[in-house]
């Protein structure tokens, strides 16, 4: 917004002369006006232009004086003119002169309030000075009109803006691209305080900003329940530790002779997450502060914060046990052709030694396979300490 009209002292003690009353309309200027009729005329001309009451054309003058009082009186109430009163972020050259183009016109028709209360002039004086003062200029006594209505709706907008600013100022970057791209854009329209004026801009800034902190909320959530809160909760399956990952993990660490150390790992990584659990109603406090009170930062994370990790080391020692098994494969199925073993403990066996997923194992298998790996140590203990070779790198 742009208004065209000065902003020094012609506001300031403008007072009319009788002899300068002019007639009304395109061509009317400030050429004087010759009967009482013509005055009336453009002083309820003007009248309905200040209040945006267009009936007041037609009405009588005690009626337009009387809307005309009203609407000035209102329109100087609420507004702080002082561009201090304002958040840091609209101190800007740029906004103080926006604000002193609707500010000085303002000011100037609270004297005309003042005067027409006090009896310092007539109604039709009024007029007379308020003319005077946009030059008798309709188009810029509605500029005028639409900046004073743009700041109004301004300050009352400042309140949702402060705490807009306030969570994109504390928000976390999180390394992804769209979310942090729409947090450094909101922030740099912050920069230009100005077109905040406009009712487009601020809402075109509050979608903006509701559909940043949208997203921002669910990515900051998911990293969160991954790092810290590794169990409970429908949906989130895929940041949980796979309770039959570590079940099988846990068991086939009971086989001899092998690398302890991935379960160990796990085991102490979950000691780190049981520790730091977070219970805390995360949704409700991202609506209002994009940061757990727990302190979780998702750009430095303990090393053993995640679900994910845990995940990780499972699959490693899982990997790691797997690898020695088919290494092995062709022992323990001679074995197993030779002595009897159940059904279930030869579907656990078979699913370890292929590519593809594992069941869950039970005590019986585990015991079946050291069975076959005391009758087979020699080669057992050669693939397991190529496999922990292997692990260790």
């Amino acid at each position: 917004m742009r208004l065209a009209m000065n902003t020094g002292d012609q506001w300031n003690h403008l007072k009319p002369s009788p002899a300068e009353f002019s007639l009304t309309g395109p061509d009317a200027g400030s050429a004087p006006a010759h009967n009482a009729a013509a005055v009336e005329t453009r002083a309820r001309h003007w009248a309905a232009l200040l209040t945006g009451n267009d009936a007041l054309r037609t009405s009588s003058l005690e009626f337009a004086e009387a809307m005309l009082v009203d609407w000035l009186k209102q329109s100087e109430e609420g507004i702080p003119w002082s561009v201090r009163t304002f958040p840091e972020a609209f101190q800007t050259t740029r906004f103080s002169n926006e604000v002193k183009a609707i500010e000085n016109p303002t000011r100037f028709l609270k004297n005309v309030s003042y005067g027409l209360h006090s009896g310092d002039f007539s109604f039709f004086e009024a007029i007379e000075r308020i003319g005077h003062g946009f030059a008798w200029d309709e188009k810029r006594l509605l500029q005028w009109k639409q900046g004073l209505e743009n700041l109004e709706g301004m300050i009352g907008w400042l309140p949702s803006f402060t705490e807009a600013q306030d969570y994109l100022s504390a928000a976390f970057p999180l390394s992804r691209q769209d979310l942090d791209s729409a947090r450094e854009s909101l922030l740099d329209s912050i920069e230009e305080p100005h077109r905040f004026l406009e009712p487009s801009a601020r809402s075109e800034f509050d979608e903006r900003f509701a559909e940043f902190k949208r997203n921002y909320i669910d990515a900051y959530f998911l990293l969160h329940e991954d790092a810290l809160h590794v169990t409970g909760g429908p949906g989130r399956d895929e940041s949980r530790v796979d309770p039959v990952a570590l079940r099988n993990l846990d068991m086939l660490s009971e086989l001899q002779y092998t690398d302890k150390s991935c379960l160990n790992r796990v085991k102490l990584m979950a000691k780190w997450i049981r520790h730091n659990q977070c219970s805390l109603p995360l949704h409700q406090i991202l609506e209002h502060y994009p940061r757990c009170y727990c302190n979780f930062n998702p750009h430095n994370p303990q090393p053993a914060g995640s679900a994910a990790s845990i995940n990780k080391v499972i699959q490693e020692g899982l990997e790691y046990f797997r690898t020695i098994l088919r290494r092995c494969g062709h022992l323990i199925m001679l074995e197993l052709k030779s002595q009897p073993i159940d059904d279930d403990s030869l579907k656990q066996i078979t699913a370890a030694l292929s590519d593809g997923p594992m069941i869950a194992l039970k005590p019986q298998t585990i015991k079946t396979l050291n069975r076959i790996i005391a009758r087979n140590s020699s080669g057992f203990l050669a693939e397991i300490r190529k496999a922990g070779e292997t692990l260790k790198k």
